[in-house]
């Protein structure tokens, strides 16, 4: 039995046998951990506020084989108060699907750990709009996935693109006026917040508040989302 520490957020829980709960969690060193956190439904167990979804932390497990047993957790935030919103609640809870869905056993993904933590933040403690937060939320993910969509060229004639164009979500991006599609038309603006938010810091999504054209990039994206993450289900409601 091996024992080993790592910074985490709890992305689901389920309750197993009497007291126990299973717990799925996101390391930024080890991806995915599904955790049994023995005793932890009782009133008096340390662990009852560490094993609810949004808490993040410093989370100490014992590992033998492929299974993990959580022991102790050194809670640094819980993201509190976007519980007692339903809207944000809505959101908060499928961003955590979509990371479920996306995040891989033994795949480290530093940087969309950090994203994710500071995402939540503003999801918990600003005024922006929710469905700006998620937004932003989605594109950073698919761009640390390795799936954001191209959208400086076209994706039929390969020509550059820096106007208007549709925005074919099955194709993976955008195609030029010049070329036939039946995909949706999409602004130049709402294309150039595709090709430029996710490039930088989530911090920065304050700059599009009030932004006439991130309505229409969030409708667009999250087709595109729902085309290659299996957490559609859960999707809250577009502005």
């Amino acid at each position: 039995m091996a024992a080993l520490s790592t910074p985490a957020l709890v992305l689901r829980r389920a309750d197993y046998s009497d007291y126990d709960r299973m717990v799925t969690l996101f390391s930024p060193r080890l991806g995915r951990i599904d955790a049994i956190a023995r005793g932890c439904r009782r009133s008096k167990s340390p662990l009852l506020n560490a094993c609810e979804p949004f808490t993040s932390g410093e989370f100490q497990l014992y590992q033998r084989g492929e299974r993990f047993t959580l022991e102790q957790c050194q809670i640094s935030e819980s993201f509190f108060e976007l519980r007692m919103d339903y809207d944000r609640l809505t959101h908060g809870v499928y961003w955590l699907k979509l990371l479920e869905a996306a995040v891989m056993p033994d795949v480290p993904m530093e940087d969309l750990f950090l994203i994710t933590l500071r995402a939540l933040a503003h999801l918990n403690y600003s005024q922006l709009p929710v469905e700006l937060l998620t937004m932003a939320f989605e594109m950073h993910l698919m761009a640390q996935l390795g799936y954001a969509p191209r959208v400086d060229a076209c994706m039929r004639c390969g020509r550059a693109i820096d106007d208007d164009a549709h925005f074919d979500a099955d194709r993976g991006g955008c195609v030029c006026m010049n070329c036939p599609s039946g995909a949706p038309f999409i602004t130049n603006g709402a294309r150039r917040i595709l090709l430029k938010l996710p490039r930088t810091r989530y911090d920065q999504v304050k700059l599009l508040d009030g932004h006439p054209d991130w309505p229409e990039a969030a409708r667009l994206f999250r087709r595109y989302v729902e085309t290659r993450v299996s957490a559609g289900t859960f999707a809250p409601p577009l502005p």
